[in-house]
């Protein structure tokens, strides 16, 4: 299966960029005196060897050059790699147990993220003993849900070129994930699904999550971008959390020249559907409310989807790649119509669940291209 994944160049990328390049421009700066010093004592012109300090602090600043940008290459990869260690830690910290470190390698950066991991499986394994036990219970309180419920779409809206839907099926432990399918009012053959997240359990997640996605239904409600709607939305959260708390999101905009996929904090990836091939793609971003503003508009970097007739997308929250039996499911039912793809998604999701039923809640949203476009 093929991914694309995320890259971020963040400060550190540009600290050891500059570094480098300091380091290998006033190498080459020496290199270059030294040499000259002693072409220049074999010479009986003294003046002619000078003249060749244009060409080597020429080649100093492309020294410099080549330094920096391997260096910010290197060090974006790095960034990125502890940035998902640490999107992990933070979720651990407010109360989350479902994490998934996605870190490769045999470093100590990857020996970090394996750590992170082994621990939170082993904080989910306490929860569900717990929960099993009747013990603290894990799922949601009653009303957070009666909350959460009365935004869920009753039906999925008319998008010219486009079969859409989106659905949830309950699980015992419930969860905390918002979505809808909103039509531009400005531009009636545009629209955009989103999915928005909490990160944790607490009473502090389900605000965070409630509020996050008020305001990116707002905005984008009254016409605004994905871009704008969730820079607008990270602003407020940023304002009205406390430092370290925040959302996530996904946004998926279709129109006529195809979709696009926002991402701000999300790591659960978009499938792609597409002539018997199931894909993977995720997009840049921070989670919103940890940074106001420049950070995370600057982290924000859209993916573009073609989409020839016949693709479909599916997203949703995390617990959907978690099902057992979607990935092998994807490419046999991707050709159907929209409503029946849904029906047997849905079922078989409810079926692989067996006779103790779905723990979590599972979103479920998809976009097809048209076939006869």
């Amino acid at each position: 299966m093929a991914r694309k994944g995320s890259k971020s160049t963040g400060s550190l990328a540009r600290t050891l960029a500059l570094s480098c390049a300091l380091a290998g421009f006033f190498g080459g700066v020496l290199v270059t005196f030294a040499v000259i010093q002693n072409i220049a004592g074999g010479l009986e012109d003294p003046a002619a060897a000078k003249r060749g300090w244009p060409a080597g602090l020429g080649l100093s600043v492309l020294c410099g050059v080549l330094c920096g940008g391997a260096a910010m290459v290197l060090g974006g990869k790095l960034a990125t790699r502890i940035t998902d260690v640490g999107l992990a830690v933070s979720k651990l910290g407010r109360g989350g147990s479902e994490v998934r470190v996605r870190v490769s390698g045999n470093d100590e950066v990857a020996r970090l993220g394996q750590s992170v991991q082994y621990l939170a499986t082993d904080l989910e394994a306490l929860l569900s003993s717990q929960e099993d036990s009747g013990g603290a219970p894990v799922s949601m309180d009653p009303l957070v849900k009666q909350l959460r419920d009365k935004t869920v779409p009753q039906a999925p809206p008319e998008v010219p070129g486009y079969e859409v839907d989106a659905a949830i099926s309950n699980g015992s432990r419930g969860g905390l994930d918002y979505f809808d399918i909103l039509v531009n009012p400005e531009n009636k053959e545009e629209a955009v699904a989103y999915v928005v997240t909490a990160e944790g359990h607490g009473a502090l997640a389900v605000y965070a999550c409630r509020l996050a996605r008020d305001e990116v239904h707002r905005a984008l409600s009254q016409g605004a971008t994905p871009r704008r709607a969730l820079a607008h939305t990270n602003k407020v959260l940023k304002k009205h959390l406390p430092a370290g708390a925040c959302a996530v999101a996904t946004l998926l905009q279709m129109n006529a020249e195809g979709c696009k996929l926002y991402q701000a904090g999300a790591r659960t990836p978009l499938l792609i559907c597409q002539r018997g091939e199931v894909l993977e793609l995720n997009a840049d971003g921070i989670a919103l409310g940890l940074d106001d503003g420049p950070v995370f508009e600057k982290s924000l970097r859209p993916q573009p989807i073609e989409m020839s007739p016949g693709t479909r997308l599916v997203f949703g929250n995390d617990a959907l790649l978690r099902a057992e039996g979607l990935l092998e499911a994807l490419p046999q039912q991707s050709p159907r119509h929209t409503n029946m793809f849904m029906n047997m998604m849905l079922g078989s999701i409810e079926q692989d669940a067996g006779a103790d039923g779905l723990r979590e809640d599972v979103v479920l949203i998809t976009v097809k291209k048209d076939s006869q476009e």
